[in-house]
């Protein structure tokens, strides 16, 4: 546990190993430590050259002091920032942080001054957050209530979702299906807009969207339902979705559960109910993969193909080269990679066999996956991944010696700062705070120092 006050000795100890310019600032602050970062993050700030490197100081500072619950002053320096866009995205993180801190009322107004119109907008993404928030505090109506101010018909349905689905993690299955009903019942326009059919014609597919999400909720309720070993529950939850496709899902979801908890024999015999044409998907990746872990590796891997070959889905190619590298087997592994046919899914493959590898205490075996990853051009994308992981891991030495590899600097900067909050979240801020000092650059240096004061306690 660190210390809130600044022990001159340690300060000066952390002073020898980062960065000349911080020096001052740091070495002249007699507040506590989280002022004292934030306080040479703004003074980075004000000296900066350029409008785009100070807004994204101004951004880190605002997320660091909403995570430490000061929304009021989160709000007054997200104002300060220059660019819209990263104005509605700061003000997104600080209505979230408020909303899981519990300031939902507040979050609430903060999300709705937002101004970003995008449909993955942050005023949207923040007034689903408020509203997952109250469902799970059991004010069902107020969550309902927060989503109208979702003007996309489309998102506003999909919130909906959440907020079943928040409700169904508590624990109240009833209550979730109950308000999952809400979702195919509410109208996606007021009674102006609806009567007058002015909403460029998305009217007449009203049914199609708001019908979507509720079948959407009520296969994830039955997911949650057999994870919580309600296997009869959660198949009859799935049975009265009354569309084919969402009744696919639902089943399909439930099986590839039970395929994970070793029970091959069960999950096929779910699967079996499946109606939709190739609506079996994620039961039979999940039969691969488990199949794989049981040293089943041909049968495994004809599932892969098989899938590969008639379904056009390449992600059990993944869930299986995880499991051979993690029976030793990192040639094989790497050759089953090999068989995906995208570049970005063999990326994603790559990085959940190197963090795989990392959550089983074998971080040297996954930097030998990264430097002998057939895909060269993805190298810096594992990289960033890989040296976050073995920081939270507690090898930073290794985290940095990745970075280090690393030849532009600019990224090497944003490695180097991803692994000064991963060491920050693990609470090591004395670590966290010697290594953001070793950042010769202003801007990276200042959201680094910002980062980790949420973390200091």
């Amino acid at each position: 546990m660190t210390d809130l006050r600044l022990i001159p000795a340690l300060l000066a100890l952390l002073l020898t190993l980062g960065s000349a310019q911080a020096q001052p600032a740091l070495q002249d602050c007699v507040e506590t430590l989280p002022e004292c970062l934030l306080k040479d993050a703004r003074r980075a700030a004000d000296e900066v050259s350029r409008p785009r490197q100070r807004d994204e100081i101004l951004f880190a500072i605002a997320v660091a002091l909403a995570r430490m619950d000061r929304i009021d002053q989160s709000v007054e320096t997200a104002r300060q920032i220059a660019n819209p866009r990263t104005v509605a995205e700061a003000m997104g993180e600080i209505a979230k942080s408020g909303a899981r801190a519990g300031a939902v009322e507040q979050a609430q107004v903060i999300a709705l001054e937002i101004a970003d119109a995008r449909i993955g907008s942050s005023r949207i993404a923040a007034l689903e957050s408020v509203a997952v928030q109250q469902a799970a505090a059991g004010d069902i109506d107020a969550a309902f209530d927060t989503v109208l101010a979702i003007d996309n018909p489309y998102r506003r349905s999909e919130a909906e979702a959440a907020i079943a689905i928040s409700v169904a993690r508590s624990g109240d299955i009833r209550g979730a299906i109950l308000a999952a009903s809400r979702i195919a019942t509410n109208y996606w326009f007021t009674s102006e807009q609806h009567q007058f059919k002015i909403a460029s014609g998305l009217v007449s597919r009203s049914g199609e969207f708001d019908h979507f999400w509720f079948y959407e909720a009520l296969a994830t309720i039955a997911q949650i339902q057999a994870e919580a070993g309600d296997l009869a529950g959660a198949l009859a939850t799935a049975a009265s979705i009354p569309d084919v496709g969402g009744r696919s899902r639902a089943i399909s979801r439930i099986a590839a559960f039970e395929a994970r908890q070793g029970q091959i024999d069960k999950a096929l015999d779910i699967a079996s109910r499946i109606e939709a044409p190739y609506g079996d998907l994620d039961a039979m990746v999940a039969i691969a993969e488990r199949r794989a872990a049981n040293g089943e590796i041909d049968a495994a891997l004809g599932i892969s193909r098989d899938l590969a070959r008639h379904y056009g889905d390449t992600s059990a190619f993944a869930a299986v080269a995880q499991q051979q590298v993690l029976l030793g087997q990192p040639e094989a592994g790497l050759a089953t990679v090999a068989e995906i046919d995208t570049r970005e899914n063999r990326i994603a493959a790559i990085v959940a066999i190197a963090e795989a590898l990392v959550r089983n205490q074998r971080p040297d075996e996954a930097l030998a996956i990264v430097t002998r990853s057939p895909e060269a051009r993805s190298r810096l994308d594992i990289q960033y991944r890989m040296a976050e992981l073995l920081a939270a891991a507690g090898e930073v030495e290794s985290a940095l010696d990745l970075a280090s590899d690393v030849t532009d600097p600019r990224d090497r900067d944003e490695i180097m700062v991803a692994i000064v909050l991963a060491q920050a979240g693990t609470g090591d801020t004395k670590g966290a705070i010697a290594t953001a000092l070793m950042l010769d650059d202003d801007m990276y240096r200042a959201i680094a120092l910002a980062g980790i004061a949420p973390f200091v306690r």
